[in-house]
């Protein structure tokens, strides 16, 4: 399996895709765009989901830490699973945890390496380092059986999870999942544009 480098994705992923709009990144890569945008606002509508609680850090060796909120409860537990670039404050982990409070349901979101609250540099991850921070979730915290709630980019990561952990793994949800995005705009790419060095990033996983 290949990862891709999240950083150029920007440059040619459509904005109806991932409700992002569409960055041009050359070798010279200026990232104050992305970086500076603001936390997604809770709406006035969810009162409730306002966070409670303060940042817990998984620390993993080698890799960086990733900031996650846990909430205690009944299993099966349900670990939401971000979309590009966004993070664990986002309006649908915030209405998904109260639901989970309503239900007394184990609870967990978090921020992926280089978003967030976690540690890592934004320019460096791909969507592999990606997949092994949803693991490594899975492997560290998780207890029990899970509900895997996968958003836009998080629905792939969540469908290769599901394949990675099948004995943790009881059931997924999807929410407007993009579970094959990267490779149908990569296949779209032309040849020479997918291999420079500079634009798409391949690595093993």
């Amino acid at each position: 399996m290949a990862g891709v480098g999240l950083a150029a994705v920007a440059a040619w992923v459509p904005r109806r895709s991932w409700s992002w709009a569409a960055v041009s990144l050359g070798p010279q890569r200026d990232f104050s765009p992305l970086l500076a945008r603001k936390p997604q606002q809770v709406p006035r509508w969810l009162p409730a989901c306002r966070p409670k609680t303060s940042v817990s850090f998984l620390k993993r060796p080698d890799l960086p830490k990733l900031a996650y909120k846990r909430l205690k409860g009944k299993s099966p537990g349900i670990i939401f699973i971000p979309g590009y670039l966004s993070n664990m404050n986002g309006t649908k982990a915030l209405a998904i945890e109260e639901f989970c409070k309503s239900l007394g349901h184990a609870y967990i979101r978090f921020d992926y390496s280089g978003v967030g609250s976690s540690d890592g540099n934004l320019e460096e991850c791909t969507v592999g380092k990606w997949r092994k921070d949803v693991l490594s979730i899975i492997d560290e915290l998780a207890v029990g059986p899970q509900i895997l709630v996968g958003s836009s980019l998080g629905g792939w990561l969540m469908l290769h999870a599901a394949i990675a952990r099948p004995e943790k793994v009881m059931a997924l949800i999807g929410v407007a999942t993009a579970a094959d995005g990267l490779v149908t705009q990569f296949n779209q790419l032309p040849v020479e544009e997918s291999r420079r060095e500079n634009y798409i990033l391949f690595y093993l996983v």
